[in-house]
């Protein structure tokens, strides 16, 4: 399954042993992580902010999953995702979900998780996408 994380989900799995890091682990074991230039740069710069010293973790950690690497999404394709959304700042973020079209879209942020960006993607909580990947 391709599989896409929210950079909230992404650095918690980092950062955390919880559910996150379990998820980080299904994925690394019999998926595809689907990640942009976007979401790749957040993670960084929150990272960077916000736990100093663990981006290199980070890479490492990368290089340890099956991926596909996409590019930042078109401006035209961020301004029609931002139309589905409260907060314009998810969009960059919901229109690679929509190019990229994963299988499972991962986030913590209940912006994404409305009736309208249901309709564009695949959202699952950390814990829904853990039922999903772990049973099979």
């Amino acid at each position: 399954m391709r599989v896409m994380l929210d950079t909230n989900v992404l650095i918690s799995g980092i950062i955390f042993s919880g559910p996150e890091r379990r998820l980080l682990k299904a994925i690394q074991e019999d998926h595809v992580l689907v990640i942009d230039d976007f979401l790749l740069a957040e993670a960084m710069e929150v990272l960077a902010r916000k736990f100093p010293g663990k981006e290199q973790l980070f890479n490492i950690l990368l290089r340890s999953f099956k991926f596909e690497k996409h590019p930042i999404s078109p401006e035209e394709k961020i301004h029609e995702a931002a139309k589905y959304l409260r907060d314009p700042k998810d969009a960059a973020v919901l229109a690679s979900v929509m190019l990229m079209n994963p299988d499972i879209f991962v986030s913590g942020d209940k912006d994404l998780h409305t009736p309208d960006v249901r309709t564009l993607a695949h959202v699952y909580t950390t814990k829904q996408a853990l039922m999903l990947l772990e049973k099979g």
